[in-house]
């Protein structure tokens, strides 16, 4: 009789830890990062009241009898299925899209978390900001290139809130020059008459010119504007049958110079002595050097250097290469246009975005844009091992086997999803049904008690 009583005594204790764990998952039905659990229960021991025989030729087996002592916990599993996300349109939060937990380090202690409700302290550290624990990832060195093959660090932008100035190295031009552009020629002035252009002495004359400009920079971060001109001319000229002179042999030429009016004397590039442009305009000549292929590409020398002289800066010489292998000569519009260069003055860190690829870039006020740093993921072979320490933070356990780093987008790893939170994945139509489920299951196993004290009551008094 005593036994009914006390399976209806596991009853009612394990079904009210079920309750415990569904009004949890409901109370964080609105918390970051937040994985429910669930309670799967089991049957408990069984006291044997018979064994099994076997068959014989004369009669048949008889099974087993055993009575049941109730039930109890199987296990509390953690359900560690993705969330929806919420846009939050503050920059230094994060989701994870796809597997992967963020890691976090509290002095020497490291936790993972899919709550990416981050900032950056006082300090620089790219913390979270539940309790300033330190986000884990990869720094950049001073090219701006991240290795990711490394042990992650934590993240600290410190060092980046200035960026020292950097001398241009290298401008890039793209875009296209009109192949029918009006040529120029050289001028006869004692005869009033056009000529073949002479590229080491003329100035062109009566066409059209290109002209466009672009700002480099000294190793003080102090801009300096160069001028570039292009133009088509008639280097050559025969006589036709009536006496007249015909110009002909038309070639690309690209003057460069600090002037926009491109005085001073000029200086036809030699490839193999660097002109300096301080003082001269510096002609690239047409044919070899600055010339196109029938198809409209370019063909020339795709890098020529030329040099700056700063020392009325009292800093050394802008020497940079100018790659032309971009430009084209089609039938259009010219555009041409020096699209990039590599130098910059001194900047102060503004604003930084975040990609996808958790790639951290910092904004200057110089208009640079530098990768900082980039944060790390970790996935484990068996997500639902993993310990939970609260605040939305999980711990390695011995059965959620090693953390597996890498950077998101990789290894198998989600990407990020930059100003958005990952919600909790509580399901509350389900929490629901399994209140109901469990109160009834409470309400059942109640019963067996009161009916079982009913029975010994009855028992009792059998004597009067």
């Amino acid at each position: 009789m005593m036994r009914s009583m006390y399976s209806g005594v596991s009853g009612l204790k394990n079904h009210q830890t079920r309750m415990d764990v569904i009004g949890n998952n409901i109370a964080n039905v609105n918390t970051i990062g937040f994985k429910k659990s669930r309670v799967v229960f089991k049957d408990s021991l069984y006291q044997s009241l018979r064994g099994a025989s076997r068959a014989t030729d004369a009669r048949g087996g008889t099974n087993p009898m055993a009575i049941g002592l109730g039930m109890t916990i199987s296990s509390i599993d953690q359900i560690h299925t993705a969330a929806p996300t919420t846009f939050t349109n503050k920059a230094t939060d994060l989701a994870i899209d796809g597997n992967g937990y963020f890691v976090v380090q509290n002095g020497g202690e490291i936790f993972y978390s899919r709550a990416g409700n981050f900032d950056f302290d006082e300090w620089g550290y790219f913390v979270n900001t539940s309790n300033g624990f330190r986000v884990m990832g990869w720094m950049a060195d001073e090219t701006g290139f991240i290795d990711t093959v490394k042990a992650p660090q934590a993240i600290d932008i410190s060092a980046f809130r200035t960026v020292e100035p950097h001398a241009t190295t290298q401008v890039r031009f793209s875009g296209n020059l009109n192949s029918n552009i009006t040529v120029n020629s050289g001028w006869d002035s004692a005869n009033n008459a056009a000529v073949a252009f002479d590229p080491d002495n003329d100035s062109p004359v009566g066409g059209e010119s290109v002209i466009t400009s672009k700002d480099v920079y000294d190793a003080l971060g102090n801009k300096q504007t160069v001028y570039f001109c292009f133009f088509k001319a008639y280097t050559d000229s025969e006589t036709d049958g009536d006496g007249n002179v015909v110009l002909k042999d038309a070639q690309w030429f690209c003057d460069v110079s600090l002037d926009p009016e491109f005085s001073g004397a000029l200086a036809v590039y030699d490839p193999d002595n660097p002109a300096e442009i301080s003082g001269d305009t510096v002609r690239i000549s047409g044919d070899s050097l600055f010339s196109f292929a029938p198809d409209g590409y370019f063909n020339g020398t795709s890098q020529v250097n030329l040099s700056i002289d700063r020392s009325a800066y009292n800093t050394v010489p802008i020497d940079f290469t100018i790659d032309f292998s971009a430009l084209t000569q089609w039938e259009s519009k010219s555009t041409a246009w020096a699209e990039y260069q590599d130098g910059y003055t001194m900047g102060n860190l503004t604003s930084f975005t975040i990609g996808q690829d958790g790639i951290i870039q910092g904004v200057y006020d110089n208009g640079t844009v530098m990768d900082l740093a980039r944060v790390a993921l970790a996935n484990f072979q068996n997500p639902s091992g993993l310990i939970q320490v609260g605040n939305s933070l999980f711990q390695v356990s011995n059965n959620s086997g090693d953390a597996m780093i890498g950077a998101p987008g990789d290894q198998g790893m989600g990407a990020l999803i930059p100003s958005s939170l990952e919600m909790s994945n509580v399901d509350l139509s389900e929490e629901f049904t399994d209140m109901i489920v469990t109160q009834r299951g409470f309400q059942a196993n109640s019963r067996i008690i009161t009916t079982s004290d009913e029975m010994l009551q009855e028992l009792v008094n059998l004597k009067r």
